[in-house]
């Protein structure tokens, strides 16, 4: 199998209540579709303003997923490349404010609640659930090698359980997350069953994180199963990532510098992302996964796709 491009759709969604019709979603779809992408990935979310957030949401929505499924083929898109999860996050639907990877006893429950996703991923033609690897750095503070033991448990048990549906778990680092630092994301993969648990390489979040991604995929090319492209211009070399709330003093009100975009459409002007570098070390390695285009944060969602399609395209050879 070659190399396929999808897109993901988040870019889509800049706030709570956007993207929530069937009429939005398809007019994505399509626009995904003319720009040469054969799938998308979802983004995992909860309660009514976000209908593609959840398998049970996608199902209420459309009446199943199979209807779902025929809606993304009838644009000719070959269906869902790719879910991105963060067990972290609020589940209106299970009461839940968000189960950590470091408490062992809320394991078995983060199973759970990722199964459906996996069951879904398999009849959606996916095979990726991305899954944030460790919560924001502000918050965990050090990683010892305890904390790194009882995540690489959690995220063992959750390989075991997607693979039942043919699905593959994924580790993805986030520029806010603890696990986005060379020395622990490399002792999280080293304590996590190769067998069970991949590695999402997102080139932008690990470049703002201050890391380079191709050097990320050189280092831990046998442990990358996924690939999520986009840009960006900055690093963060002033440690704003680590401070308290930085998803919003820092993601989204732009930090001490007040930057409106931290991200951007992967070869944009002054981009730091060398995007043909980490695709020529992931090819020698016989790469045949996913690759994600992304841009959150854009002004125009549409125009973005279009720019990573031709980019994709002419300059990647995707």
């Amino acid at each position: 199998m070659s190399i396929r491009r999808a897109y993901a759709v988040n870019q889509w969604k800049p706030n709570f209540d956007d993207f929530c019709r069937p009429d939005a979603h398809l007019r994505a779809f399509k626009t995904v579709r003319a720009a040469g992408f054969r799938a998308v990935e979802l983004r995992g979310g909860t309660g009514r303003w976000d209908p593609l957030g959840r398998p049970a949401s996608i199902e209420a929505t459309y009446g199943s997923l199979s209807t779902f499924a025929k809606v993304l083929a009838d644009v000719g898109l070959d269906g869902v490349s790719s879910w991105s999860v963060d067990p972290g996050e609020p589940v209106d639907e299970e009461l839940s404010h968000g189960r950590s990877v470091l408490d062992r006893g809320q394991h078995a429950a983060i199973v759970e609640w990722a199964r459906p996703f996996a069951a879904a991923l398999a009849e959606l033609g996916g095979s990726r659930l991305v899954v944030r690897a460790l919560p924001p750095a502000w918050q965990v503070g050090t990683v010892d090698d305890d904390a790194v033991d009882t995540a690489a448990a959690c995220f063992d048990a959750l390989g075991a359980a997607t693979a039942e549906h043919g699905v593959r778990t994924t580790l993805h680092a986030d520029v806010l997350s603890a696990a986005a630092d060379a020395d622990v994301l490399a002792r999280l993969l080293a304590a996590t069953d190769p067998a069970l648990v991949g590695l999402t390489v997102d080139t932008g979040e690990l470049t703002l994180a201050g890391l380079d991604a191709a050097d990320v995929v050189r280092r831990h090319v046998d442990r990358v199963d996924h690939l999520q492209l986009k840009d960006t211009r900055f690093v963060d070399t002033a440690g704003e990532r680590l401070r308290p709330h930085a998803e919003h003093a820092f993601l989204t009100a732009g930090g001490d510098r007040e930057v409106e975009r931290w991200f951007h459409e992967v070869g944009t002007r002054d981009g730091l992302v060398d995007a043909p570098a980490v695709l020529d070390v992931l090819r020698g390695n016989g790469y045949d996964g996913w690759v994600v285009f992304e841009s959150e944060q854009t002004p125009n969602p549409a125009s973005t796709v279009m720019l990573n399609g031709w980019y994709a395209k002419h300059r990647l050879g995707l």
